[in-house]
């Protein structure tokens, strides 16, 4: 009879890790996919977590381990998205996709997911255009709308374009990070957004000591001319970036316009071997050590080809990845001041 009481508190452990769900289950159905393969994505505290799943006939069960609410995202294994939704332990979600039809997105099993898959299916239209202002204002709306949502956290992270728009999607992260588990929901969007929004990323260009091809050391300064055209680029800036440069460089008066390449690449010979068949006439240079080079890193170059258009103070009137966007506002800002 002595041992009864060690046996009641082993029955009792049993009890409750059976009652207590350590891991979840989304039973996805997805249109088209057969017995190709999907990748799943989440971020715990543990870093990212990545698991790889095989279909049969275009139905898997995919299993994770969360301990609280994370944004689950999942790929075919040629990196098209198929969807997303929001789980932690314990939940069982259904999911119902046909990649080929937008508006498609069904989830159940849990709130948070369901209203983020009936905003996707009603919303299918605009999200799947070409019109970012119209998704941002959509996004944006939405957010405000419903701040105590989780699913608005998903919906600002997978949706919002913020690339030249940080400011907006930093304001749209302060409505909802009130809650710590909204700013868990949206992950690395936080990161990426308020790392650009610091006011060193955003301040006025200061003077650039760089390399120059033909061998020498040269500065760059915004007072020079009235305009400029910073080019940060890889070991391939592309054909498009190319063009954009040499046309803004022919076109525009020298004496009040400059262009000025910067490659980020490891070292300066494989940078030398980049640009043997560019006959540039703009400036081209080579930062030691890409974005950590201690004139570049206040400006925070985080992706590759990146571009500021600044003016003859240094302030930055465009920074982001979109070249056309980047040729758009010298030429529009060229042309006010020339008329002016």
């Amino acid at each position: 009879m002595r041992y009864l009481p060690i046996i009641m508190v082993v029955l009792l452990f049993f009890a409750v890790g059976c009652g207590e769900k350590e891991e979840f289950v989304i039973n996805c159905e997805v249109s088209g996919l057969e017995s190709r393969g999907v990748e799943m994505f989440y971020t715990t505290s543990q870093g990212l977590q990545r698991a790889s799943f095989h279909p049969v006939d275009g139905k898997v069960e995919l299993k994770g381990v969360a301990a609280s609410p994370v944004m689950v995202e999942v790929f075919t294994l040629d990196n098209k998205r198929l969807f997303a939704c929001i789980v932690s332990n314990g939940d069982e979600l259904t999911v119902k996709v046909d990649p080929s039809n937008p508006g498609s997105l069904e989830i159940k099993g849990n709130e948070a997911s369901e209203q983020y898959a009936a905003f996707m299916a009603a919303n299918a239209k605009t999200l799947g255009g070409n019109d970012r202002e119209a998704v941002n204002s959509l996004v944006a709306s939405e957010v405000r709308a419903n701040p105590k949502n989780l699913a608005s956290a998903m919906i600002l992270a997978t949706c919002f374009d913020a690339e030249g728009h940080e400011l907006q999607a930093d304001s749209l992260i302060d409505i909802l990070s009130s809650d710590p588990a909204m700013i868990k929901v949206m992950g690395s969007f936080v990161n990426l957004v308020r790392d650009q929004v610091v006011p060193s990323a955003r301040g006025n260009l200061k003077p650039i000591t760089f390399h120059t091809a033909r061998d020498t050391v040269a500065i760059y300064a915004p007072s020079n001319q009235s305009y400029s055209l910073i080019a940060f680029v890889g070991q391939n800036k592309g054909d498009s970036v190319k063009r954009v440069l040499r046309r803004l460089h022919k076109k525009l008066p020298a004496k009040r316009f400059k262009v000025l390449e910067i490659a980020m690449t490891g070292d300066s010979l494989s940078w030398s071997a980049s640009i043997k068949g560019d006959s540039a006439k703009w400036m081209q240079a080579w930062a030691p050590g890409g974005a950590a080079h201690a004139a570049l890193r206040p400006y925070r170059i985080g992706r590759l080809p990146y571009f500021i258009v600044a003016d003859s103070l240094g302030r930055q009137l465009y920074r982001g990845t979109a070249v056309s966007v980047a040729e758009d506002s010298v030429e529009r800002h060229l042309k006010a001041y020339l008329t002016d």
